[in-house]
């Protein structure tokens, strides 16, 4: 039973992390013109902000990692103790931190989706088409 408990932790540690490590899409042509419009649409923003917005977008961002970090640590420390010591108890604390760390990385995701894209809006010009010219061929 212990045996199985600890293969499900691995297993949703492994549902988890490696999909990030094995993407090998990554490298594809769609993905990196994501990756470009992602940083064209930083470089805007940052361009068009204050130095106050800046700051406290890292702040932000510099919680979220500790949070994360807080997450996975006390996820590993409890599946450690949990294995030391045998215990069923430390093993649903690690479960209970999977669920927290799953929930955050999803909580994550779905925030990062749900911003709103700034993008700048251009007035289209309307341009008159010229007369079509025409091309007289003469054969000799």
């Amino acid at each position: 039973m212990e045996l199985f408990a600890f293969i499900l932790i691995g297993g949703i540690w492994a549902a988890f992390l490696l999909p990030s490590v094995l993407d090998g899409r990554r490298q594809a042509p769609m993905s990196s013109m994501r990756g470009f419009a992602r940083s064209k649409d930083l470089l805007a923003s940052v361009a068009a902000s204050d130095a106050r917005a800046i700051r406290q977008r890292r702040r932000t961002s510099l919680r979220r990692r500790r949070i994360l970090a807080s997450l996975a640590a006390g996820a590993l420390l409890s599946l450690t103790l949990a294995i030391v010591q045998g215990s069923s108890a430390w093993l649903a604390i690690t479960i209970g931190f999977d669920i927290a760390f799953a929930g955050y990385v999803t909580l994550l995701l779905h925030t990062q989706q749900a911003a709103p894209v700034r993008a700048p809006v251009v007035p289209l010009h309307i341009v008159e088409e010229p007369e079509p010219a025409t091309v007289r061929v003469v054969a000799g």
